[in-house]
């Protein structure tokens, strides 16, 4: 057996040979451009990366169970990944949120890492006031984990670390589950904690929250829906722990109303709502089914957030979830008034900013609506994007004015819904989860 990941000198690191050239700066490097390695390699082995004619490319994370075979994290030769490395990477990560976005001036909650834009392919860290949540995508990072928890507590003195690394990814990146849980017992995460997000407070639950536990990534979002809706009937669908509905109130709307189908995740969105004084209505129920209702009774709002669950993990995923975001964008656009205002968003990668844009411009026309786009925005800044990471802007955020005014009227609604939300459906009550994952 080797040695284990991250504990080698550069200079004694294994090498693994690309197979064909390396035509971009992309930190993945699929399995069919990698050459078999000699001997046996556990899954997040830090390696040495040549060239086919054995020219020095890099160094990074090797995986033979994954499809992504090498994740690069760094092509300058005297640069080695040992504690230094990780604490480099992570301090000019703080540097940015912290000196150049300033976000501690508006909140106590960020993402301090976000894989690839921050040259850790892989890796996600999430703070949460003093509180930092570790979700790794890759193996690397379980053979890591020292190095990178003592760069995060030498940048964070008195904090506390969590690990989180769901089942999926254990499975997908070949690990042993009690090394993983080995690991979690070092670096528990539970119990929870209030975070501030501007004037809004906000439970998060370590242990049972989606993902880190809190979406990060909307916070800009929210606040600039807050700013649009004062005086608004809000509905909020797909709402997880109640986050836009609570900021628009907030922020001045008359009412809202938000809608999941996750009970776990609408209790946390009730102590939430009590927590900043707020009165919302939370409902329990399919969104899909939910709208349905309101269009059958010819019932409006001024304004409408949608923010599904990702609906596309893989490639062969892309045909349903685009009927999906079709038919919730088509329904959505049917309750609100005209002159209201929609936000509707799409958290798949897979999914481009300009194939989204199309799918709710034909759910516009086929809602007997027009759409005013004015804003579309993407993550906040601590979520970068690097640019030979593209993919890495995943989240799109699309907010408009709906109006009527010399636009068909759309037919009725068919009262039954489609295969694929019937098949959702039942998943969704399969898992007792209806929220947003991304």
């Amino acid at each position: 057996m080797p040695p284990p990941a991250g504990r080698l000198p550069a200079s004694r690191l294994p090498v693994v040979r690309l197979s064909t050239e390396r035509a971009s700066r992309h930190p993945w490097v699929y399995r069919k451009m990698v050459r078999s390695p000699r001997g046996t390699m556990a899954p997040g082995t830090l390696v040495e990366v040549q060239t086919r004619d054995g020219a020095f490319a890099g160094r990074g994370i090797f995986n033979p169970r994954s499809e992504i075979a090498l994740r690069i994290l760094t092509e300058d030769e005297s640069e080695a990944l040992g504690p230094g490395f990780f604490l480099s990477r992570l301090r000019a990560a703080k540097g940015l949120r912290e000196d150049i976005l300033r976000i501690p001036e508006r909140a106590d909650a960020w993402r301090l890492c976000h894989g690839e834009a921050d040259g850790l392919s892989g890796l996600v860290i999430d703070r949460f006031g003093e509180t930092l949540v570790v979700k790794p995508y890759s193996a690397g990072y379980v053979g890591t984990i020292d190095h990178v928890a003592a760069a995060l507590e030498e940048l964070f003195p008195g904090c506390r670390i969590a690990f989180r690394m769901d089942a999926t990814a254990v499975k997908r990146e070949g690990l042993a589950p009690p090394a993983v849980a080995r690991i979690a017992k070092r670096f528990p995460a539970s119990g929870r904690i209030t975070i501030r997000e501007r004037d809004m407070k906000m439970l998060v639950d370590l242990e049972t929250g989606h993902k880190t536990g809190y979406f990060l990534d909307q916070r800009e979002n929210r606040a600039r829906f807050a700013r649009l809706t004062k005086g608004m009937r809000v509905l909020d669908c797909f709402s997880y722990t109640g986050g836009f509905a609570i900021s628009a109130m907030l922020g001045g709307a008359a009412s809202a109303t938000a809608v999941d189908l996750d009970e776990k995740a609408i209790a946390v969105a009730r102590e939430n709502a009590k927590l900043n004084g707020t009165a919302v209505d939370f409902v329990h129920s399919d969104v899909f089914g939910y709208l349905r209702k309101m269009i059958s009774r010819g019932e409006t709002v001024d304004a409408l957030v949608l923010d599904p669950a990702k609906l596309a993990s893989v490639k062969n995923e892309l045909p349903v979830a685009k009927r999906k975001y079709g038919d919730v964008n088509r329904l959505g656009l049917r309750v609100v008034r005209d002159g209201g205002i929609v936000l509707t968003c799409s958290c798949s990668g897979l999914v481009s900013e300009a194939e989204f844009v199309s799918i709710v411009s034909n759910s516009a026309a086929e809602a007997g609506v027009r759409l005013q786009v004015f804003e579309i925005a993407g993550a906040g800044g601590d979520h970068p994007v690097a640019s030979d990471f593209p993919e890495g802007r995943y989240l799109k955020a699309v907010f408009a004015r709906v109006t009527r005014r010399g636009v068909r009227e759309a037919p009725p609604e068919v009262a039954r819904p489609s295969r694929a939300e019937r098949r959702e459906r039942k998943q969704r009550k399969g898992r007792g989860d209806g929220s947003r994952k991304t």
